[in-house]
């Protein structure tokens, strides 16, 4: 709907055009426009097509047919992009145009059936005829929600808990347990430092995909960055949403806890508003998966000269139903009344287009120039929908080598405290939909008597209450979650009948009615009773078939083949297909072996978990082990294992998820049992080891050789694990991550530990810490493989306060937290350096692709020391021993991946080398990139298989941060580096 002024169309421009009334209409400024332009002008429109479906109506559709967000974004990305052919007609007429010279930067938008173009003023008469086009507007001018002040820097505060998030109730929420650990907050805005100390280690893309957690669509650098036309702001509303410093615990932020994407779009020329929306919408480019789309959509921005345009509130709904929330700052142009801006004007209902004002909540009043409601879509719908805090709002200041924080007024600092909320709402309840989440929010407000009967067209609903929403929300998980708990039968040789009961495992819901069936998808099993039973089964529970299936095996298969077959689990309407295992031959019995040096004792295993020591003994069905002693001294390692994934939901892992349900997710492959050589035919003592992920819930389809070498004075201080991993998946298994974790308990108190990760030596420490002195150092280092996570984490969630997130692991280290340690870069590098509690270690490397049969190989060092010095010394050590694995018959000693190193020294001054690895014979590109992405220095060259060194001189350059960047064959690898005078 648009502004009655703004739709009476020029009678002029109606007549040039002759248009017939079923086709497209011209905007009445883009009439005068084209009036006034020389005829070969190029003129940039948008173009509204006809379009099959309602943005409304498929919102309400999505949610009525979805239970989860990933089931929402199937659902209406299928049918977005399906609607988005209507335009296929008009495009390729606008790419004829264009091969005449006619039209330019024609592009067709799936988020909005909209073609965006630039187009010669004389071709506007007959376009206009079009049956398929609805308007043909002038391109929208983007402007940001300019804040009302920049004032003098806030002085830096130890207590974190600023009164704006006081006011919220945010800190109750977070003693709570919802501080948005595990969800996504995106921002539209003008650009974000992103190497700010309060918000670098919650940036997504620190799991590997840059792209898919940044999108620079003008620069387009890889690392996030603030451009020079709005420089504060976007760094400014990304703080108040989820700001803290992990070294000074000063926490600025709603959501400490959740990560953060953004787009740099906001008051850049030559930036599209629709190509964010798109990216936002399915930022890594796959619809199947949903851990890269964003819980919520920060906006401070409006569109000037036209209000009220269906274009914008279809974007906003075909988002929403995606499962994404909007949230808009109302705007700074008060005190008038009608003054909200566009998009957020619209008020179809209480919870559209959610618009926040500015509340200086120091007095409890709206602040002056806080943009006021009705409507003017209708000048009657009551806007704002709430308020938050907005006035002087200490948050995160983009130059913050010398400000690191300081104070701004405004709606767009209002928003973003309701964007946080949403992030503590969406870890309450993954599954909640858009318009529960703003029901929530809107229905649990704080009302104040002095701002008169509500909602009003000034505080809207009223204030956001962060404990309030949380309580007003259910919390579960509404859909029920089956998985194969065990299959019961005996052993079973070739040319045998089976018989077998199945366990399921209710991981979600209530499920009731469930049955299952095995399904005839593999040749090697005649299946004689393929059904089973089970009744309704609770959360949490494991229950057994009532029945048995019934399956012969052919006789022509070997003894130690694992057969795999379709088992489809019906629970009500909705069928869940999983593979069902049967493995020829004995299954091999799990096994354990003890490396006993001169200095290091260490238990190993044939399913990828170590120690089991006296301390973990009576968790384990085993015969005890010995743990990991040095020196002679007890057992150090309460809980070692490897753990393997691809996603938040998919990791295959030798770790407890509980502590007394032991997650063994590996399973001896046949013949695999581990073998203990002494000497070994490269080290004195050596162990092998091959084991699957087929006991996994979710099996990835890895088969694990597992090796490990312990090694005589003076190298008799480490041992070296190396782990080559081979895809028998059938699929390309993409994004894999390999971890290794070590749960060191270093004293007999176990809540006097600490340790962090060491750049010089590139290594992982724990150690037993009094307070004042440390000992009994233990560490793991990686030595084959690009690096994604490496530090020492606190088991105990709460320790500090405000709270760093870190994995709850006290009510049991989950898959999600599992995979997110493994993609967590550096965040947990030296939070814990002078902690003195129970921590684990954990180092992990990735993002990794191997395809069906492909081989790759990770390699860990796990160390011992007196003392830091001899750790690190260990680590150099280890680092000159380790050789890679070469499936090949060419030569052994040649990499078998792109992998770029960390540079070293690092830090450095005034030069370093950095090195990086071809596989093959090839083109190669390195360059010396700044933070904001400007290029200092490249060389482009062709060099054969091996390892390179490039030596870099820093002498002319200031101390920071750098990064440098190899690009091979369209595919780059980013590390960044600090040169320090």
């Amino acid at each position: 709907m648009r502004l009655p002024a703004l739709a009476i169309l020029l009678s002029t421009g109606l007549l040039a055009f002759n248009a017939p009334a079923h086709a497209g209409q011209l905007d009445p400024d883009l009439a005068e426009v084209i009036l006034n332009a020389p005829a070969d002008s190029l003129i940039s429109v948008w173009i509204e097509t006809v379009t099959s479906h309602d943005a409304k109506d498929l919102k309400r559709s999505v949610a009525s047919r979805a239970a989860t967000p990933a089931e929402q974004h199937a659902i209406a990305w299928n049918e977005l992009k399906h609607a988005a052919r209507e335009q296929d007609g008009l495009v390729e007429h606008l790419n004829t145009l264009k091969a005449r010279g006619r039209a330019e930067r024609v592009k067709g938008h799936w988020i909005v059936n909209v073609v965006e173009a630039e187009i010669a003023a004389d071709q506007f008469a007959l376009l206009a005829k079009r049956n398929e086009i609805v308007n043909i507007y002038l391109k929208p001018t983007i402007a940001l929600v300019e804040p009302l002040s920049e004032v003098e820097p806030a002085p830096q505060s130890p207590d974190s808990a600023m009164s704006n998030l006081q006011h919220i109730r945010a800190r109750e929420a977070w003693a709570a347990g919802y501080t948005g650990a595990g969800r996504l907050i995106c921002s539209f805005d003008t650009g974000v430092n992103g190497l700010h100390p309060a918000l670098y280690s919650r940036w997504k893309g620190h799991d590997g995909d840059s792209a898919a957690a940044w999108f620079d669509p003008v620069m387009d650098q890889p690392f996030p960055h603030y451009f020079s036309y709005s420089p504060a702001h976007g760094t400014h509303t990304m703080g108040i949403m989820v700001g803290a410093d992990p070294t000074t615990f000063d926490t600025v932020g709603v959501a400490p806890g959740a990560k953060w994407i953004s787009a740099a779009v906001i008051d850049i020329p030559g930036a599209s508003i629709l190509d964010a929306f798109e990216w936002a919408a399915d930022p890594d480019g796959n619809p199947n998966t949903v851990a890269d789309v964003p819980d919520v959509i920060n906006h401070s921005w409006g569109y000037t000269y036209i209000s009220c345009l269906d274009i914008f509130y279809d974007a906003v709904d075909n988002t929403e139903a995606m499962g994404i929330v909007n949230i808009f700052s109302a705007g700074n142009v008060g005190p008038n009344q009608m003054t909200i801006v566009s998009p957020a004007d619209r008020a179809l209902d209480s919870i559209d287009c959610f618009a926040v004002g500015n509340l200086n909540h120091a007095i409890d009043q709206l602040a002056g120039n806080s943009s006021r409601g009705p409507s003017p879509c209708d000048a009657l719908a009551i806007k704002p929908n709430v308020v938050a805090p907005g006035t002087s709002i200490r948050s995160c200041w983009y130059n913050y080598t010398t400000t690191r924080y300081n104070t701004m007024s405004g709606t767009s600092q209002a928003a973003p405290h309701v964007s946080g909320l949403v992030a503590l709402l969406r870890q309450k309840n993954p599954n909640a939909t858009v318009d529960e989440i703003k029901t929530a929010i809107l229905t649990t407000t704080r009302r104040v008597i002095a701002w008169g009967g509500m909602p009003n067209n000034l505080y809207g609903w009223g204030e956001i209450d962060c404990l309030a929403a949380l309580n007003a929300l259910s919390s579960a998980n509404p859909t029920s979650h089956l998985r194969v708990y065990d299959f019961d039968h005996a052993p079973i040789l070739p040319g045998d009948t089976v018989r077998g009961a199945v366990l399921l495992q209710n991981l979600g819901a209530l499920a009731t009615s469930v049955t299952a069936r095995l399904l005839a998808t593999n040749s090697a099993l005649t299946i004689l009773d393929p059904n089973l039973t089970f009744g309704n089964i609770a959360q949490g529970s494991i229950v057994r078939s009532t029945d048995s299936l019934t399956v012969v095996v052919a006789d022509t298969v070997t003894d130690g083949t694992l057969l795999s077959a379709d088992f489809q689990i019906q629970r009500g309407a909705v069928n869940d297909t999983v593979l069902l295992h049967f493995i020829t031959g004995d299954p091999p019995d799990k096994m354990l072996a003890t490396h006993s040096g001169s200095r290091i004792r260490f238990t190993l295993s044939d399913f990828g978990a170590y120690g089991f020591g006296p301390m973990t003994y009576p968790f384990f069905p085993l015969p005890e082990g010995v743990g990991f002693t040095f020196d002679g001294l007890s057992n150090d390692l309460f809980e070692g294992g490897l753990m393997i994934g691809t996603g938040y939901s998919k990791v295959s892992s030798g770790v407890h998820s509980y502590l007394f349900e032991p997650d063994m997710d590996f399973k001896v492959a046949p013949s695999g049992q581990i073998q203990y050589l002494a000497p070994g035919p490269i080290a004195p003592q050596q162990t092998w080891a091959m084991f699957n992920d087929s006991n996994a819930k979710r099996p990835l389809g890895v088969l694990v050789t597992q090796e490990s070498f312990l090694y005589d004075t003076p190298n008799d201080d480490f041992v070296i694990l190396r782990y080559i991993l081979k895809n028998v998946s059938g699929a390309t298994l993409s994004n894999l991550h390999v971890g290794l974790f070590m749960d060191w308990d270093l004293s007999p108190n176990v809540n006097s530990n600490a340790g962090a990760y060491e750049p010089v030596g590139e290594f992982v420490w724990q150690a037993y810490y009094n307070g004042s002195t440390y000992s009994r150092y233990r560490g793991i280092k990686l030595l084959v493989g690009p690096q994604s996570a490496a530090g020492v984490i606190d088991f105990d969630v709460y320790r500090h306060w405000p709270p760093i997130t870190e994995p709850q692991v006290g009510d049991g280290y989950s898959t999600d937290e599992k995979f997110g340690t493994m993609v967590s870069g550096f965040l947990y590098a030296d939070i814990n350096r002078t902690e003195r509690d129970d921590c684990f270690s954990i180092v992990a490397a990735g993002p990794m692709t191997l395809a069906n049969d492909q081989v790759d190989t990770v390699t860990f060092a796990v160390l011992a020391g007196t003392a830091l010095e001899d750790v690190r010394d260990a680590a150099l050590r280890a680092e000159a021993l380790v050789t890679d694995v070469d499936d090949d018959p060419g030569d052994p000693t040649l990499p078998r991946e792109f992998v770029l190193h960390q540079n070293y020294p690092n830090p450095f001054n005034p030069s370093t080398t950095i090195s990086f690895d071809l596989p093959r014979r090839s083109r190669y590109r390195l360059e010396i990139l700044n933070v904001l992405g400007q290029t200092l220095y490249e060389v482009e060259s062709e060099a054969p298989a091996g390892r390179h060194d490039l030596a870099w001189d820093g002498a002319g350059y200031a101390t920071g941060a750098y990064f440098y960047r190899l690009t091979v064959s369209k595919r780059s690898w980013t590390r960044k580096m600090m040169l320090l005078k």
